[in-house]
This record gives structure tokens, C-alpha cells and sequence, in this order.
């Protein structure tokens, strides 16, 4: 991981009335094992996250300095070290400006990869546990809650500063973070310009439109694989490209899928950030109320699964051996 400046500063501010405590880092972070396995795992709980949002910095926001420091830091202008002083000191001015607390560090890292260089902005918040230390007394500890990272931001900024992409800008926030969206919002100045619902739902139709060419044994195994790849490039943090997921699902004829997505599409995309929630959603049926929980295959409906629509009523054929066992011991007892 080609981590080339790594900075957090600290800011506590427990009681919302009152002005945030800021204590700044100096100089930049050692990028040792300690640091790369938490750069790593954030990036892992970034990219997993289904609450991501995809655009860029708000044209209409003329009072963003961000835009403007980036410029600075990329012309080696503004250190690094200044730049995060900067965008804390930013964020520092507009919780002020509300009655929130807030506590945890931002996290600033720039980062090259093959095709693009990319700066993360993460709201890391901490955890009291308790440890027995090595006089074997019970004490408590504060850790690292990486499970519950708050607010993260990642900028292309390859993309941003050639104008190659209109979605150099991804955020996403952890769900207890509600009341401070609109700071870290405007903190970033980021302006949605994808609509990853809207597009997913048009992607699935068009999916499902193909799959009806096909022969049933056919079409029921490509759908698997159409959501089986965007589920990993999902997980990877990565769009769904048609070109490649067209290869993907037929080497033979490797342009068919891709030019019919072409042909069905209202806007041409080369390219899909997908709505984790709805690819589960197509290929698997589930629902739930206080007393029962049921989720079962798509592909099963029709077959082991028959539903009545009339009478609004499943019929369940085939059981699972544990649920099957269970339901005997129950009715012999």
C-alpha cells in the first residue's frame, strides 16, 4: 500500500455548549505495520459500507476552501502537515457553529495506486474497554472502534484535477453519525451526482430483460453471475464496468451483454456503481415480523417455494434437516 503521508489530529468536544479541544500533530505519522494494518482496515470498512454516496465539490458552494487547498497541495505548495491543519481547523469551525459533541481523531492519508492517487478523510472513533495488564491487575483501556468509523471521504484526485470523472467524490457515514451529516457534508462540499438506487433499478430491469432470451436453465445461472460479479466489485470497492462483466458472463461473445445494455439504457454509462441492497434483494426473497424471520433463494419460487397469491399463502416443500428435525422433536413432545 503506497501510503505516502499519514496525519491525525485529535478533537474533543464532550460538551456541546462549549468550544472544541484540538490537540494538532506536528509532523507526519510513521507509516510502520501498526499503521498500514489500521489504513487497511478502514479502507475495508470504507468499502463495505452500503451507505456510500457518489458526486463531487459542489459548484454552487463558493465558501469551500477544500478545492482550493487541494490545488495548493498537489502544486507542493501547502505541506501535507499544513493542509490537515487546515481542514481541521475548517472542521472545527463549523461544529462550533452548532450544539453537537463530538469526540475521535481525523484521519488524512494520500495514497497511489496503479491508475490514480487518492486522499482519505476519516472520522475514527474510540472504544473503553478493559485489559489486564502486565501486573495482572484489571484496568481500562481506549482502542481503536473500527467497526463504527464515522464519517469517511475519498477523493480521486486524479480524476478531480483533470476533469476525467464527475464522481472523484465518495462519502459515507456510520448510521449513529445523523446529526453531524450536514457538518461533514460541508466540511467536503460534496453534491451527490450519481443516483445509485435509480441506477441499479434500470441495470436489474435491463438484466432481467436480457435474461429472457435466454433458456430458463440459462437465464437463472447468468442472473446468479451477473449479481455474483457486481457484489465482488462491490466489495472491492470498485464500479461494475459492462465490458468487463460482458466478458465475464459469455468469453464467446464477449460484446453481446455490453451492447445490449448500451441499446436499453436512457443515458449511456460505461459503467455501474451498484445498490448492494437491491442485487440481495434479486436474487433472494426474505422478510420478517416480531414472531418469524424467512428468507429463501429466487430461483426457488415456482419449485420448493410456491406461493398463492390469491390467499396470500407460501408453501414450503423440502424443509432444511435442522428446521425439519426441530418441528419433529416439537410435535413429539
Amino acid at each position: 500500500m503506497p501510503v505516502s503521508d499519514f496525519i491525525a489530529h485529535q478533537i474533543d468536544r464532550t460538551n456541546p455548549h462549549a468550544p472544541a479541544q484540538v490537540s494538532y500533530r506536528d509532523d507526519l505519522l510513521p507509516l510502520d505495520d501498526h499503521a498500514s494494518q489500521l489504513l487497511n482496515e478502514l479502507k475495508q470498512v470504507f468499502a463495505s459500507r452500503t451507505s456510500k454516496r457518489y458526486g463531487q465539490f459542489d459548484p454552487e458552494r463558493g465558501d469551500n476552501p477544500l478545492p482550493a487547498w487541494l490545488r495548493d497541495l498537489l502544486k507542493q505548495q501547502l505541506p501535507f502537515t499544513s493542509f490537515s491543519r487546515k481542514l481541521t481547523e475548517h472542521f472545527v469551525a463549523l461544529l462550533d457553529a452548532v450544539e453537537a459533541a463530538f469526540s475521535g481523531h481525523l484521519l488524512f492519508w494520500r495514497e497511489s495506486t496503479a491508475d490514480a492517487e487518492w486522499l482519505y478523510l476519516i472520522h475514527l472513533q474510540h472504544q473503553t474497554g478493559l485489559v489486564i495488564n502486565n501486573r495482572l491487575e484489571i484496568s481500562s483501556t481506549e482502542y481503536a472502534d473500527l467497526t463504527h468509523a464515522g464519517f469517511c471521504a475519498r477523493i480521486n484526485l486524479t480524476h478531480w484535477a483533470d476533469n476525467l470523472s464527475e464522481k472523484y467524490l465518495t462519502v459515507s457515514r456510520n448510521r449513529g453519525d445523523r446529526f453531524l451529516q450536514d457538518i461533514f457534508l460541508a466540511w467536503t462540499g460534496f453534491t451527490d451526482t450519481v443516483n445509485v438506487s435509480a441506477d441499479t433499478s434500470e441495470f436489474l430491469n435491463i438484466v432481467e430483460a436480457y435474461a429472457q432470451q435466454l433458456p430458463q436453465d440459462t437465464s437463472k445461472e447468468y442472473k446468479s453471475k451477473v449479481v455474483d460479479f457486481c457484489m465482488e466489485q462491490d466489495k472491492n470497492g470498485e464500479p461494475v464496468v459492462y465490458k468487463e462483466l460482458s466478458f465475464y458472463l459469455d468469453d464467446a461473445e464477449p460484446e453481446r451483454f455490453e451492447k445490449f445494455v448500451q441499446q436499453h439504457q436512457e443515458q449511456p454509462r460505461e459503467e455501474l456503481i451498484p445498490d448492494k441492497n437491491q442485487l440481495r434483494k434479486y436474487v433472494r426473497f426474505s422478510g420478517r415480523s416480531k414472531e418469524m424471520s424467512l428468507q429463501f433463494a429466487a430461483e426457488l419460487l415456482g419449485k420448493q417455494v410456491e406461493f398463492d397469491a390469491s390467499n396470500e399463502t407460501l408453501i414450503i416443500r423440502q424443509l432444511p434437516k435442522a428446521l425439519l428435525q426441530q418441528l419433529k422433536k416439537h410435535r413429539t413432545s
